[in-house]
């Protein structure tokens, strides 16, 4: 009885494998030779399958957009999106509800919201703390922040090296934890650089950090949600926070549950601490490996000052500033922002293509015209626009200079191609408060920090694009971007 039991388990197991390929060698053979997309050019094996995606991001870790960028000079369609950095989803089936996809957990937050009408009323609910006027009104309390961190490099930095990325995110934590939720996570104050939170958040290291995130997720955030419902409920709070305005608005009940709120808390808690960390340190990075760069953003900085007054000009000044604008920029550029594709699906119209390509190798231009069906995703990336030779020419350097024009101006056509924060209805809802966090702080440090600070043990490898998890990283055995106070 139980070998027959054995033999019919053997059987059946045989039986259900054998569907199972069946039923993927069918789907692949329909992909390649009967899918809507069929005819869009690309690797047969990419069409029929997600084994490449699969093989490049799980097994290779997070290398498939650099495998993307690689197709894009051998095929048509992949070649002529460069200029949008799109790349299809080939075997994506057709969606009428969620118009945008995105890979993130905290489902209940603008960010990640899918559906256009429900982001749209969820974003117009934040929109006006993160305008630029407000951040305008913001930018004493960032000043002030940017001075004290400047203060704690100064006096740490003499002792050991330091990951410059995790003092700069001390920074931008403490602005957006203070204005999203009332109190700041005081990092800047604590004597050392540890616990922060962007340790557990960016490198997926479990570590004491990882009771930072926890707390901020599960503990602090719910009661950051329920102190500012029953502020709001006491008459205390008229909607002057972020969760006062959210609870006191218009806002269906549902929207304002602590499990949404909680959510959104969360990921401006996030979004917050990491781009414009990670941009000054790449920033910092090439400021001081090209030695004459330093010295033209130094005086222009400087001179802006003044003898008299001796103070940092206005974040408004600041931005006039065509040098230090350069720096920026080309700082944004070179950190993408968030590297991975970021899909769109859509659902009202077909997407047609046109253009004129020439293979790699060859002079000759054909002209091509080809319809995305609408209801299937596209991927886009920054870094394939930010390293479009026909937009920005030898891209992997860092130059500030392509981004002043001949009357010493910023070049704001060039600001079309750069896709740090995103472009349209979904760009980065803290564009504002970004930029004055990287004037303001970058002003200071160069005229506080840098003079005193040198890098440590680093690399061009230590910034470079190497894979990446959503966010952008350099290569898994990097130190970081390391630096000394002398």
């Amino acid at each position: 009885a139980v070998s027959e039991f054995l033999h019919t388990s053997v059987q059946c197991i045989f039986v259900l494998t054998s569907i199972w390929i069946a039923f993927y060698l069918a789907k692949a053979f329909y992909n390649v030779f009967f899918h809507p997309l069929r005819y869009i050019p690309g690797p047969k094996l990419a069409a029929a399958t997600h084994i490449p995606e699969f093989y490049w991001d799980v097994l290779r870790g997070g290398m498939y957009q650099k495998r993307i960028l690689s197709m894009h000079e051998k095929y048509v369609l992949m070649k002529f999106i460069v200029a949008t950095g799109a790349s299809l989803t080939r075997s994506t089936p057709p969606a009428a509800e969620n118009e945008t996809s995105l890979c993130i957990n905290i489902v209940n937050a603008t960010f990640s919201t899918t559906s256009h009408d429900l982001h749209r009323m969820r974003r117009n609910a934040l929109n006006k703390f993160f305008s630029r006027a407000q951040v305008a009104r913001l930018e004493p309390t960032v000043r002030d922040y940017a001075e004290r961190i400047c203060g704690k490099i100064l006096t740490l930095g003499k002792s050991a090296p330091f990951d410059v990325t995790t003092a700069y995110s001390h920074f931008t934590t403490d602005v957006i934890s203070g204005y999203c939720l009332g109190d700041s996570l005081g990092l800047i104050e604590q004597k050392g650089w540890e616990p922060n939170f962007r340790e557990p958040l960016i490198t997926r290291r479990f570590s004491k950090d990882m009771d930072t995130l926890f707390n901020a997720l599960v503990g602090d955030m719910p009661r950051y949600v329920r102190r500012a419902q029953d502020n709001v409920n006491k008459g205390l709070d008229d909607g002057s926070s972020v969760f006062g305005a959210l609870l006191t608005s218009d806002l269906p009940p549902s929207e304002k549950s602590l499990e949404r709120l909680t959510d959104e808390g969360f990921s401006l808690f996030a979004a917050g601490t990491e781009t414009v960390s990670w941009a000054l340190s790449v920033i910092t990075y090439h400021l001081f490996t090209n030695r004459e760069l330093l010295e033209k953003v130094t005086t222009e900085v400087t001179q802006a000052i003044g003898a008299k007054s001796g103070q940092l000009p206005s974040w408004h000044t600041l931005e006039k500033l065509p040098y230090l604008g350069g720096v920026i920029y080309e700082g944004l550029r070179l950190s993408y922002g968030v590297a991975s594709r970021s899909s769109r699906v859509p659902v009202g119209e077909d997407l047609v293509y046109r253009g004129k390509w020439a293979p790699k190798g060859s002079d000759i231009m054909r002209d091509f015209q080809y319809v995305i069906p609408r209801g299937y995703a596209i991927g886009m990336s920054p870094l394939s626009v930010h390293h479009d030779e026909t937009v920005f020419p030898n891209s992997h350097s860092f130059v500030p200079e392509r981004w002043i024009d001949d009357n010493n101006q910023h070049r704001k056509e060039l600001d079309r191609a750069l896709l740090s924060f995103s472009k349209g209805s979904r760009s980065c809802l803290g564009i504002n408060l970004a930029y004055c966090e990287l004037y303001v702080l970058l002003s200071l440090l160069i005229v506080r920090v840098f003079p005193h600070m040198k890098l440590y043990e680093t690399t061009e490898t230590d910034v470079a694009h190497d894979h990446d998890f959503f966010n952008p990283f350099p290569v898994s055995s990097s130190k970081g971007v390391r630096a000394i106070i002398v």
